[in-house]
């Protein structure tokens, strides 16, 4: 982690700036974060924290960095809201027009919102590379690759971690009422930017993303090559449980058409999402061939295999199986969608 210059020079933001950090029992490591929140180059004018109901220490040591800093505010919510509803009851505290996502846990570079700002222009967001650590043995598995975010990727899977988001106030109204929705803020905030072709990307590590067993969204990495044990697990769990996860599937596009349908933009992404949407929430032979077809010609997009290599060819046309591995949660239990 950069500490090289651990007092560089403040710059305030040319539009007005806000911070959200959401808590919820982050007590052993807020205190961390918040001090790179207060180490960064462009300083926001407000720093919303909002916590759900700790029983730790959290909403005390909030409180204290409050008495300390007069842009950070300090707010409890009255009942529990979960991830999504106090994150989103959080946003629309803000006041200003460019609003930061912030985990309780992590560390940011002092670049990150200097550099973000610079970046998203006239965007409805931006996003940047996260680097995974962990100080208490969580596995790891690093991935260097860029992130693959083509909508018709996004559409099944959040490809942008919360913690890396800087959105404009209008992203916030043309997505709606988040926690109306059974799935995760950030996925709905990427999914309704890229369907605008409004997004930009900084090709840079600016958050040290913490892994620990006690995060909300902590999961362990699983294999992912073609040819390991997972894959063939991914292809046997499908098959298995086909009709299931393709349920999962069908309500997730259906939540993808609520989206996407009514914004007023007519763009390319928009309408080829909307069509894989329309696809997947149809059942019957003459929709699965049409889903296969779909995948082929869309292929690059999908995944990260690029050319006319058999093995794209091949997994473009399972992927009309597979897609559903995404949504195995359901197998075991009732858990937040990606």
């Amino acid at each position: 982690m950069n500490s090289a210059n651990p007092h560089p020079p403040v710059h305030r933001s040319p539009e007005r700036l806000s911070i959200v950090v959401c808590t919820h029992n982050g007590s052993r490591y807020l205190a961390e974060q918040l001090d790179s929140l207060l180490r960064q180059t462009l300083r926001a004018e407000e720093i919303i924290i909002q916590d759900d109901h700790s029983t730790d220490s959290t909403l005390s040591i909030a409180q204290a960095y409050a008495a300390r800093h007069k842009e950070i505010s300090v707010y409890s919510n009255e009942g529990p809201q979960g991830i999504n509803g106090n994150f989103h009851s959080a946003m629309l505290r803000t006041t200003g027009t460019l609003i930061a996502l912030c985990d309780q846990d992590d560390i940011w570079e002092p670049l990150k919102l200097e550099h973000q700002v610079e970046a998203i222009g006239q965007n409805l967001l931006c996003a940047c590379r996260s680097v995974a650590f962990s100080s208490d043995g969580f596995p790891i598995t690093p991935d260097h690759r860029r992130p693959n975010d083509h909508i018709l990727r996004m559409a099944y899977i959040g490809v942008y971690p919360g913690h890396t988001l800087l959105l404009r106030r209008e992203l916030l109204d043309l997505t709606g009422p988040i926690p109306k929705r059974p799935y995760l803020y950030d996925w709905q905030l990427q999914l309704v930017a890229a369907a605008t072709e409004r997004v930009a990307f900084v090709d840079e590590p600016l958050v040290h993303f913490r892994r620990h067993a006690q995060a909300a969204t902590a999961t362990k990495p699983a294999p992912s090559s073609p040819m390991s044990r997972g894959a063939v697990g991914m292809l046997i769990t499908c098959a298995v449980h086909h009709e299931r996860l393709q349920n999962e599937v069908s309500r997730r596009f259906r939540c993808v058409e609520e989206l996407l349908q009514p914004l007023p933009y007519a763009t390319r992404a928009r309408s080829e999402c909307l069509e894989m949407a329309r696809l997947q929430t149809r059942r019957g032979l003459g929709a699965l061939t049409g889903r296969i077809s779909f995948f082929l010609h869309h292929r690059e997009a999908i995944a990260y295999a690029k050319g006319g290599k058999t093995a794209s060819w091949l997994r473009a046309a399972a992927f009309a199986l597979t897609c559903g591995y995404y949504y195995r949660g359901v197998l075991r239990k009732n858990s937040p969608k990606p």
